[in-house]
């Protein structure tokens, strides 16, 4: 028969030779319980975290998370020091308060990788925003070449009208570029949101205020079914308006021929974040359009620009905030968003590290 410490032991060093970082806290003792090798090789170069008290000050925001009701397990940070990036990630049983893991990982190559991942599709992205350019304005600015030249040719043989009927079509050509000309304005609105705490039961209140008539000649039932625990977000509500703006007439066209058009927003709680639901019973969409749904330019709308999705999607990625669509063709679409509550204002980024959802 082995040891008493024989069973301890093995796991003991089982852990100490994995190549994870693995720290046990002893919250009661205020003491480092445990700290396998590899551990000690990723933290050697940040001295302030060789003890309980540097450990804590560097996690404190995940082990802030952590002392909350229900919550077992924090999401991956990332601290940066140097030239390594480093993802640590912190758990507590759900029986025992007492001890918290903490483990630690060198995540510097798979970062590298993600940033030119992300880059390659800024460049793609970016691409396929010039070439856009180049077909919304070169198409009206040939057909007002065209004009010009034909009147130029012409216009001592044509009558006022005639020359009206020219003049009509040129000045629509550019009604279109000035149209595609504010898109870009709005591209560039709000670089720097300024984030508070809105309360999403008075800004809907306000919103539907604002588009009652225009609900009411297109005789729209609106549905507003937002949840209790799901009503405060941080966000800029200037932004947040643009948003569901776009995404209201989005969903008012897609109604457009449905005898008995609908609108349902609703908010519920998803984990630390709130989902608001922006769901229609329109025409909906193919898998292929709603792949398609978010690329520049791309519109099943004949006088549309193509870039309303795309700004929508950018105000609310500086908001710290996701969106998503699903739809069904026949059935209807729902745009989900996910703000960030006013619980998650205590997530700024702290000296030297970042958080990473």
């Amino acid at each position: 028969m082995g040891s008493v410490c024989e069973a301890p032991c093995i796991f003991t060093d089982i852990l100490g030779d994995i190549d994870i970082g693995l720290i046990v806290l002893d919250t009661v003792k205020q003491d480092l319980f445990f700290k396998n090798k590899h551990a000690v090789e990723l933290l050697s170069p940040l001295r302030a975290a060789q003890d309980y008290q540097g450990l804590t000050r560097l996690l404190s925001v995940e082990l802030d998370n952590l002392l909350k009701p229900g919550r077992t397990k924090g999401r991956q940070t990332i601290i940066r020091y140097e030239h390594r990036v480093l993802g640590y990630t912190v758990s507590r049983p759900s029986r025992d308060e007492r001890y918290i893991t903490v483990f630690v990982q060198d995540i510097t190559d798979r970062h590298r990788l993600a940033a030119v991942d992300e880059a390659t599709e800024m460049v793609n992205n970016i691409s396929s925003l010039f070439s856009g350019i180049r077909h919304e304005i070169g198409n009206p600015l040939n057909s007002i070449k065209m004009a010009l030249m034909v009147l130029q040719s012409n216009i001592d043989k044509y009558s006022p009208e005639e020359i009206d009927v020219y003049l009509q079509r040129i000045a629509g050509e550019i009604t279109k570029m000035e149209a595609l000309l504010k898109s870009f304005k709005n591209f560039s609105m709000f670089e720097v949101p300024e984030t508070s705490e809105v309360n999403l039961v008075t800004f809907f209140d306000s919103l539907m205020h604002l588009l009652g008539g225009d609900l009411r000649s297109k005789n729209i039932e609106v549905r507003l079914e937002l949840a209790p625990d799901a009503r405060r977000a941080m966000v800029d509500a200037r932004a947040l308006q643009h948003v569901v703006m776009n995404l209201f007439v989005n969903a008012f066209d897609a109604m457009a021929v449905v005898p008995s058009p609908r609108l349902v927003v609703l908010s519920r709680k998803h984990r630390e974040a709130i989902q608001l639901v922006i769901a229609d019973n329109g025409c909906g969409m193919s898998e292929e359009l709603v792949r398609d749904a978010f690329k520049p330019f791309f519109t099943t709308k004949p006088h549309g620009t193509g870039l309303g999705l795309v700004i929508v999607k950018k105000m609310l990625a500086q908001m710290n905030c996701g969106i998503r669509l699903e739809s069904v063709k026949g059935k209807g679409s729902a745009f989900i968003l996910t703000l960030p509550t006013s619980g998650e204002k205590r997530d700024r980024p702290r000296p030297g590290s970042t958080g990473a959802p």
